[in-house]
C-alpha cells in the first residue's frame, strides 16, 4: 500500500481478505511472515464492533472522551463527534442511541470511531455492504480526502464498479493466495471478475413466462415510528413475480420487511393468497404458512452464531414435520436440510459441524438465502440479500431468486443496489419518506427517473 494510494482487494468469500486486514491490523496474530507499517493502523470491520446501548458519540470517543475535571465533558464531546462528522460529509446525530440506528448509519458511526483516532493506514472491510448509491459517492468523497492527505487506504470490496471508480490499483486473492495485481486504470471489471473466479461466471438463470395471480396484498400499511416509517403503502406481489423496492435506507423498508415477518406491529391489511396476516401474528405461524424471510443483519436477526451450520440451516422448520418427531428432533433431516444448502449454495468448508462463527461473512449468508429458499416457500421478502457477498455467489443468489420466482413464490426484494434491482425485478418500486413514491413494469425501467424519486424529486 502507498500513501495517498485507495488500493482494492477483491475475491471470493473465504479467500482470507478479512484475515488479511485482521492481521494487518494487529487482531490476528501470522503464523509466518513480516508486516511493515509507516504509522498508525485503523480497521473498519465488516461486522461493527459497537457497543449497541451507547449513544453515537460515546462509541466514537469511547476511552477518548474529553474531561473537564473529573467529569466527561458530555457537550464537548457531542460537539467533536459532530464536527468529525461534517468534516468528513457523514452526517449523524451524536445522541442517538446505536441500537436504533439502521444499518448504514451503524456504518458511519463505525467508520468515525476509527477516523478520531487519526490513522495513516486505513483498511476497510466491506465500507459500503449497507450505504445507498448516493452515500457510496460520498463515502469514496471522503476516503478521496484522507488519500489526498497522505493515508494509505486498502478497500475490502465485492464491488467490481467501486474497484473501477475509486482505486488506483487492485490486488485479487483466490483461496488465501495473492493471484493477480493490476493498476485498475489498465483493467476492467471482467479480468478481475475472472481472476477472481478463476474462470467465466455463472449466467443468471432464464426467466419463466407465468401467468400473474395475486399471492400477497398489502392495503394501506402503516408501520414503525421516527425515521423509516411506513404510511399506508399499498402495493402487491404476484405469484411467480419478483418486485424489487428500491430507495435510500430509512424510508420505510425496515418497517416493511418487519411487518411482513410479524415481528412489528401495522395498522392496514397484509393477506397472503386472500387469507389475512393479522398483525398479531408472530413469525413462526408466518413461516408455517409459507413466508420467508432473508434478513438485513444476518448477525443479529438470522443467525446463532456459536452453533453449527446444521443447526442454523433447521431453524425456523424446527416446529414442524417432518424434521419434529413428537418433541424429538429427526437429526438425520436436519442433516439433509444442512447438505441441501451446502450443496445448492456452495458453502464452504461444506461441514455440517463447522460452527457459523468462524465463516466467512459471505458463506455466513449462503447459509440464510439457502435456509429461506429451500422447499416451495410462498412469499419470500429478501432484504439486501447479497449484501457482503462476492459477485459469483451473488449470480448464484440471484439465480436461486429467479428459480425461486419460476416455481410460483411470490419474491418481494428489498434492495440499494439499483444493478440488483434492474438484473433480475419483474417490476419495480420506489420508496420515499415512507411511501410510494413511483411503480415502474419491466419495459419502463428509467435509471435516471428512478435515482431522482429515490432522493424525494416527484
Amino acid at each position: 500500500m502507498r500513501g495517498g494510494e485507495i488500493h482494492a482487494l477483491v475475491g471470493e468469500n473465504g479467500a482470507g481478505k478479512s484475515t488479511l486486514s485482521a492481521i494487518a491490523y494487529g487482531s490476528v496474530t501470522p503464523d509466518a511472515g513480516t508486516i511493515a507499517a509507516s504509522g498508525p493502523v485503523g480497521l473498519v470491520h465488516q461486522h461493527f464492533q459497537l457497543i449497541e446501548r451507547l449513544t453515537v458519540w460515546e462509541n466514537v470517543l469511547l476511552h477518548r472522551e474529553p474531561r473537564r475535571g473529573p467529569f466527561v465533558d458530555r457537550g464537548r464531546a457531542r460537539t467533536m463527534v459532530r464536527e468529525l462528522a461534517a468534516r468528513h460529509g457523514l452526517f449523524i446525530n451524536p445522541d442517538a442511541v446505536v441500537e436504533t440506528l439502521p444499518v448504514g448509519i451503524k456504518q458511519r458511526v463505525e467508520l468515525l470511531r476509527e477516523l478520531a483516532r487519526e490513522p495513516q493506514i486505513l483498511l476497510l472491510d466491506e465500507p459500503t455492504a449497507a450505504l445507498a448509491p448516493g452515500e457510496i459517492e460520498a463515502f469514496f468523497a471522503t476516503v478521496r480526502r484522507l488519500a489526498d492527505g497522505g493515508s494509505a487506504i486498502l478497500v475490502v470490496t465485492h464491488k467490481l464498479a467501486e474497484v473501477t471508480a475509486y482505486s488506483q490499483r487492485v490486488t485479487v486473492m483466490r483461496a488465501g493466495a495473492v493471484v493477480a495485481q493490476y493498476e485498475t486504470a489498465h483493467t476492467d471489471a471482467g479480468e478481475i471478475a475472472r481472476a477472481m473466479v478463476g474462470g467465466e461466471l455463472p449466467a443468471l438463470a432464464a426467466r419463466a413466462a407465468t401467468e400473474p395471480r395475486p399471492r400477497l396484498v398489502i392495503r394501506d400499511l402503516s408501520a414503525g415510528h421516527g425515521n423509516g416509517t411506513l404510511s399506508k403503502v399499498s402495493l402487491s406481489v404476484a405469484a411467480g413475480e419478483i418486485v424489487g423496492i428500491a430507495g435510500i435506507e430509512g424510508n420505510g423498508q425496515s418497517a416493511l420487511a418487519d411487518a411482513l415477518a410479524g415481528v412489528l406491529p401495522y395498522d392496514g391489511t397484509i393477506e397472503l393468497d386472500g387469507t389475512p396476516l393479522p398483525s398479531a401474528l408472530g413469525p413462526a405461524a408466518r413461516i408455517e404458512r409459507g413466508v420467508r424471510i432473508i434478513p438485513q443483519d444476518r448477525r443479529h436477526e438470522a443467525l446463532v452464531l456459536d452453533w453449527n451450520v446444521r443447526d442454523n440451516a433447521m431453524l425456523g422448520r424446527q416446529q414442524h414435520a417432518p424434521l419434529r418427531r413428537g418433541a424429538i428432533i429427526d437429526r438425520s433431516v436436519a442433516e439433509r436440510y444442512a447438505r441441501e444448502v451446502i450443496e445448492r449454495f456452495d458453502v464452504r468448508p461444506p461441514n455440517p459441524n463447522a460452527i457459523v462463527d468462524g465463516l466467512s461473512g459471505g458463506n455466513q449468508q449462503k447459509i440464510v438465502v439457502g435456509r429461506a429458499l429451500a422447499g416451495e416457500p410462498k412469499l419470500v421478502i429478501a432484504y439486501q440479500p447479497t449484501r457482503g457477498i462476492d459477485i459469483g455467489a451473488a449470480t448464484l443468489v440471484q439465480s436461486r431468486l429467479i428459480e425461486a420466482r419460476n416455481a410460483g413464490a411470490a419474491v418481494l426484494l428489498i434492495s440499494f443496489e439499483l444493478d440488483e434491482i434492474f438484473a433480475v425485478a419483474d417490476r419495480v418500486i420506489v420508496f420515499f419518506g415512507g411511501h410510494v413514491a413511483g411503480a415502474f413494469t419491466r419495459t419502463e425501467l428509467d435509471r435516471g427517473r428512478i435515482g431522482a424519486l429515490m432522493a424525494g424529486d416527484a
